[in-house]
């Protein structure tokens, strides 16, 4: 990996920091109940689209280290509410090993792999549109409270298939731009997929229940 030492180490070491922001400012609720104000609620989810927007956008530098800092935070409040939930639940500790397995299994399959499944991104693309149609589907049409809580536990376990399948995936992408490295690497962009596979990961299983 000419001009890129240690490519694939770095940029899991930038995802492990974004996970342990996101992770600190989870125990650090700085908004109460976001879920319960919907406006409060669809700021938060605009800023981080934002965020994201931004960050795929700009060079690698500290701006794009500041917007990853603030999307970890962000992202970590949202994800207050359900951890505590999950805790209430005594579950969380079980989410968390359970994600945190499949994830690094996941990955590490993509790490041995021989680039064989760089061809199934339109496939995963395609998937990911359908769980989204039916979430919001599930969200804006189905009535009852016993009908959306089934729809959303099989959601959860569709999600966890796919965000899994997502983690190999991209880790084969990693390796694919580790070997075609050359001058500056950007780090923070290239653990950005998989910092959302792990998040994606863990919220699907809390919510496979």
């Amino acid at each position: 990996m000419p001009g890129c030492p240690y490519f694939v180490a770095n940029t899991f070491v930038h995802l492990l920091g974004g996970l342990m922001v996101t992770g600190i400012s989870t125990e650090n609720p700085l908004i109460s109940d976001i879920g319960k104000k919907p406006m409060t609620h669809l700021a938060i989810i605009l800023v981080t689209f934002v965020n994201l927007i931004a960050l795929m956008a700009i060079e690698p530098g500290p701006l794009k280290y500041g917007l990853y800092i603030s999307l970890s935070v962000i992202v970590g409040q949202m994800l207050s509410g359900f951890a505590s939930r999950l805790q209430q639940q005594e579950t969380l500790s079980e989410t968390l090993f359970s994600s945190g397995l499949i994830f690094f299994t996941m990955a590490a399959i993509g790490l041995i792999d021989n680039q064989n499944l760089l061809g199934w991104g339109v496939y995963l693309w395609a998937t990911l549109s359908v769980l989204l149609i039916a979430m919001i589907y599930n969200v804006a049409i189905t009535k009852s409270d016993n009908e959306r809580s089934d729809w959303r536990i099989w959601l959860a376990r569709f999600g966890v298939v796919l965000f899994a399948l997502y983690v190999a995936f991209d880790v084969e992408i990693l390796k694919a731009n580790a070997a075609i490295c050359s001058g500056e690497a950007d780090y923070v962009g290239e653990s950005l997929n998989l910092y959302l596979d792990m998040i994606n990961l863990f919220a699907n299983a809390g919510g496979n229940d």
